[in-house]
């Protein structure tokens, strides 16, 4: 049960911050983290903090006798924290601030910064200083920041001549610019499509209510995820669904085709200079799975289990299409949502619009943060602070009366605004030196007087999914060393506490504290138990939608681009695993912006998944609410962040190293 008292979201006064001694930093404590009002505050905090890189590059270079923690390891870290100080907050705010110079202003402070840090990457003399520190006295935290950051310093290409070091430091500045270029072409491409009222049949009520009409009566259709869905899954109009979706999957072509085949170009090249025979194998090299083989073998595995089941999906959805239009022959990706929303009305009598109405957004916000406190031991409190739209809430984490870590919810759309759900590190917690913080950036749609903004269940669980991520960024702030603090752990391994709190969202001990009607009505218990079953319609299909999207991120990287037509490539893999009948001229990959972020390694979320579902088997024993299971899950793998290879955290939690057998019976059921 969910303790009433748990959930401190009293608006007042920050709490008294923690006092943390140990060590002596020279860089300055933080209360919060720097925000952005102008462009001119981006380049001021761009600059002082490479300065203080310059500052103490140069304190370390000239060290004249014997290196040590005091003189070299430490200055080494506050590079590594000035860094994060920049390239956290500017992300932000690229991707958020309603100003477009800031978020210009953001995006050239990020390029600056990346190329101050590949500078820094291929500085030999930081190298050999670092090498030079004798080990054997550290304790094991010290000794893991200086293997972590050898490894990092080899895998920029120090230990390269100079003129491969000067074309690696080039490739690294391009790839940057090339992610920057990919990812705003995306966010700012958005088509609109004209309809009339008639063409959105099947819609809620207050969806087609919000929406005005011009001057010859047609509404408009964004591309925005609180268009797209609701169109995909309700609109009774096949034409409907399909035109949003190729338009959907056209954003920025053919911009980003030439922006991704140099992007590939550039990453293949970076590989090669390194000795690695592919951008694949240079990118698994550091992760769990350590090579390409492992990746492949790892997505055929999946494939073997979730092709017959996704088989069985398609081929009941295609024959609930042909009662609607006997004449349908294909099944397509606009088809996917539409039926299966008719499948679990159908099959479980569970109606997603319906469901809506226990799920107005300021209740689903409370009841989530009520819900992680209990999890997680903390209480959080809204306070006054600064942020960098109306809209933004700023919050502080508190644990035994002390703030412990901030976080700041952007919920809603906006023009200008990552488009997408996501939380965003802004700063690693440092022991002694800096509070974690983060802010979670979704688009849900934006309550007021005459809307509750009520959410359907699948954005209650993405909800769940990013807070998951950020409480992970913020537990795991209490390090000395800047390589082990936040989600500092292998990337294979990152989306698993996001995965596994998305189980939450669907246990009903959880769910009955929030989950309520404007009549004040909870869900009923068996509405939410045939929610779990209908959740399983498509599910096949789902996996293998899935396995496509990994299989295209790692074969764009794991050959040659001169040998890869992109479209080509695209299809082939579309027809091997994709369950939808193939577009012509399809292009969305061109969309597809974790193939920035993510490169070759997409995997990592079936990857990670697998181990949620291992890890949900100990918290099924005593139910998800706990305290013993979750606070020793916080204790032996959220709050470790990178202190510890991924595969110990995992044996220290389930005693054992993972398996995948849970992974196959979720699949299989």
């Amino acid at each position: 049960m969910i303790a009433a008292a748990a959930f401190a979201c009293s608006k007042g006064k920050e709490a008294a911050s923690p006092k943390q001694e140990n060590v002596k930093f020279t860089l300055n404590k933080l209360d919060r983290p720097i925000l952005y009002e102008s462009a001119k505050d981006a380049k001021s905090n761009c600059d002082y903090n490479l300065g203080l890189v310059k500052e103490f590059r140069g304190n370390i270079l000239s060290v004249d006798g014997v290196r040590n923690v005091e003189n070299t390891l430490e200055p080494m870290n506050e590079i590594h924290i000035a860094f994060e100080r920049i390239l956290g907050v500017t992300s932000l705010m690229a991707n958020t601030h309603p100003d477009a110079d800031v978020r210009k202003a953001a995006e050239e402070c990020q390029k600056e910064a990346s190329a101050a840090l590949t500078e820094i990457n291929m500085d030999k003399g930081l190298y050999s200083a670092i090498k030079a520190v004798d080990t054997s006295k550290l304790d094991g935290a010290a000794k893991r920041f200086v293997m972590l950051t050898l490894r990092e310093y080899e895998r920029a290409g120090v230990d390269k001549d100079d003129a491969t070091r000067r074309r690696l430091a080039e490739l690294d500045a391009a790839m940057v610019q090339s992610g920057l270029d990919f990812g705003r072409n995306i966010r700012d491409s958005k088509p609109k499509l004209k309809v009339t009222v008639a063409d959105l049949e099947g819609l809620p009520a207050d969806f087609i209510a919000a929406k005005q009409s011009d001057a010859d009566g047609y509404l408009e259709l964004s591309t925005d995820y609180t268009d797209y869905f609701p169109v995909l899954s309700y609109a009774k109009s096949e034409a409907v669904r399909r035109d949003l979706t190729q338009l959907f999957n056209e954003r920025a072509y053919p911009a980003n085709e030439a922006v991704l085949k140099k992007y590939l170009e550039q990453r293949y090249e970076f590989a090669q200079l390194l000795g690695f025979p592919s951008w694949a194998a240079y990118i698994t090299a550091d992760k769990m799975a350590k090579n390409p083989e492992t990746v492949a073998s790892f997505i055929d595995e999946v494939v073997k289990v979730a092709k017959p089941r996704m088989e069985i999906d398609v081929k009941e959805q295609l024959e609930r299409k042909k009662k609607e239009d006997p004449s349908a022959s294909e099944f397509y990706s606009w088809d996917r949502f539409y039926y299966n929303e008719k499948l679990k009305q159908e099959k479980y009598q569970v109606n997603a619009q319906e469901i809506r109405e226990y799920f107005a957004y300021e209740k689903v916000k409370k009841g989530l943060l009520a819900t992680a406190s209990q999890v997680f031991g903390v209480s959080f409190q809204q306070v006054d602070a600064p942020v960098w739209h109306d809209a933004v809430e700023a919050y502080n984490v508190i644990e035994n009366d002390k703030v412990i870590a901030y976080f700041y919810l952007d919920m809603h759309p906006r023009d200008g605004k990552y488009g997408h759900a996501a939380s965003f590190g802004m700063l690693n917690g440092i022991e002694g030196l800096q509070l974690p913080a983060a802010t979670l950036v979704c688009n849900f749609p934006q309550p007021s007087a005459d809307n509750a903004a009520y959410m359907e269940h699948k954005d209650v669980v993405t909800f769940f999914h990013e807070f998951g991520h950020l409480m992970h960024q913020l537990l795991a702030g209490r390090h000395r060393w800047a390589n082990q603090s936040g989600i500092s752990c292998e990337w294979d391994f990152v989306e698993t506490p996001s995965q596994l709190f998305e189980e939450w969202a669907w246990d009903y001990d959880v769910l009955k504290h929030f989950a309520t009607n404007d009549e004040g009505k909870i869900i009923d218990a068996q509405v939410v138990k045939r929610m779990k079953q209908a959740d399983s319609v498509g599910l096949g299909v789902h996996v293998m939608r899935q396995m496509y999207f990994a299989a295209l991120s790692f074969q764009f990287h794991n050959a040659k681009p001169a040998d890869i037509h992109l479209q080509d490539l695209a299809k082939a893999l579309h027809d091997k695993y994709s369950p939808f009948a193939y577009i012509n001229d399809d292009h969305s990959y061109t969309s597809f912006g974790h193939l920035d972020g993510y490169s070759a390694i997409y995997y990592t979320y079936m990857w990670s998944l697998a181990i949620a579902k291992d890890f949900l088997e100990r918290f099924k024993s005593k139910g998800l609410l706990d305290p013993s299971v979750s606070r020793e899950y916080r204790n032996k793998v959220l709050a470790v962040g990178g202190a510890k290879d991924a595969d110990e955290m995992v044996k220290d939690f389930l005693g054992r190293p993972y398996e995948l057998a849970a992974f196959k019976k979720w699949l299989s059921e």
